[in-house]
């Protein structure tokens, strides 16, 4: 799988400004990913799925990332939100993977819509932003609020595609191929089957959890999102970098006419990002296997682990962030050009780094307070 997405990666590159154009991925290229196995490799294999790990999701869409940004967020959305219906009731499963082992979901984890109990289910409303792959979906998942007697009890619900109305809205400066458009539920019924507490998915106890024996399906989803999420942030600093790399050989500096490669300034630039990217990689590769052997190994993660992968992905984004921005400013001026991949892929990189599981601060104080003993907030992600 992994070697199918390498071959595939330059091809993305070449189609990277078009999809930008476009405001959404092509269908070709949908059909290129769907056929390196990447979407159904953390489906279960009862399934027709790889049921592999994450370590394998992340090497796939660090890669893909280093090709087109956008299409490597949207390749981490799909192949999760896979996982994801792998935790719903079996049920839910045996209807969507019908016909193929993976579907194309967009989730949305604001409470951005309420929903009412009904008798053999629930009756959902709402509008949610950030709907990335709705342009492609089958089916959606969206985070509404129950009230539950005095309480608001957050839940997910996977209604088909026909469902639901998208919204037009997706008018970005980066990131803007992943047509993240808003999804808009008009009073639709939802099964029983079909709704998963969120609670139940933050602590690794889902109804799938239950139903397949892989390791995998007992994580947590807050872990599992933010980890995985990173990947294709990384990959696109890493592109920069080689890009960088690459384009010093033969720039000459303007009025000097000294060529980059011999100027100290570049050569530090160039060593201290490759030290900054490595360092990045090896922190998220070190937090992936972690998480992967402790669940294997029949443990869990408490909250201060939890607190810690956010921690980890938060830091691997902000590097990646830093390395673009710094490697761009040092490029020249010429690679803000709307054809340069430089100006595209630092776009993409400062947009997605704006989400709220990257947020440095947020991060950084949450970690801070579970690690003195302070309970979070009762809705943050971790």
């Amino acid at each position: 799988m992994i070697s199918r997405v390498r071959k595939l990666t330059p091809v993305l590159a070449e189609r990277a400004q078009a999809a930008e154009e476009a405001r959404r991925v092509q269908d070709e290229t949908i059909a290129d990913l769907a056929g390196t196995g990447v979407f159904d490799l953390l489906v279960p294999k009862r399934f027709g799925g790889g049921e592999q790990d994450f370590a394998a999701m992340v090497e796939a869409c660090r890669q893909i990332g280093a090709g087109c940004a956008s299409t490597g967020w949207l390749s981490a959305i799909y192949t999760l939100h896979n996982w994801m219906l792998a935790l719903f009731p079996e049920e839910a499963q045996q209807e969507v993977w019908a016909e193929r082992p993976y579907a194309l979901i967009p989730c949305t984890l604001s409470p951005g819509g309420t929903a009412e109990a009904v008798d053999g289910g629930y009756r959902v409303t709402g509008r949610w932003s950030w709907g990335t792959g709705v342009m492609h979906a089958d089916h959606v998942m969206v985070m509404a609020l129950v009230t539950v007697g005095d309480t608001l009890e957050p839940r997910l619900f996977l209604l088909p595609r026909e469902d639901v109305n998208v919204h037009d809205v997706w008018h970005t400066s980066g990131m803007r191929a992943t047509g993240s458009n808003d999804i808009e539920v008009p009073d639709r019924f939802v099964p029983t089957y079909r709704s998963v507490p969120l609670l139940d998915l933050s602590e690794g106890r889902s109804p799938g959890s239950q139903v397949h024996s892989g390791s995998i399906y007992r994580v947590p989803l807050v872990p599992a999102f933010v980890l995985t999420g990173a990947a294709p942030i990384l990959g696109a600093a890493e592109s920069v970098l080689a890009r960088f790399a690459e384009r010093m050989q033969g720039r000459v500096m303007a009025y000097t006419g000294v060529k980059q490669r011999d100027l100290m300034s570049g050569q530090i630039r160039l060593a201290k990002a490759t030290a900054d990217l490595t360092a990045a990689r090896l922190l998220l590769e070190d937090a992936v296997r972690h998480l992967a052997t402790t669940y294997e190994e029949g443990g869990h993660y408490d909250m201060s682990q939890r607190a810690h992968a956010r921690l980890v992905a938060a830091h691997v984004v902000g590097v990646a962030r830093t390395v673009v921005n710094e490697l761009c400013a040092a490029a020249g001026a010429s690679v803000q050009l709307m054809h340069s991949p430089f100006q595209r892929a630092q776009r993409d990189v400062n947009t997605i780094s704006g989400h709220v599981v990257f947020d440095a601060d947020a991060t950084y104080a949450l970690y801070g307070r579970v690690s003195l003993g302070i309970a979070p907030d009762s809705m943050t992600l971790v």
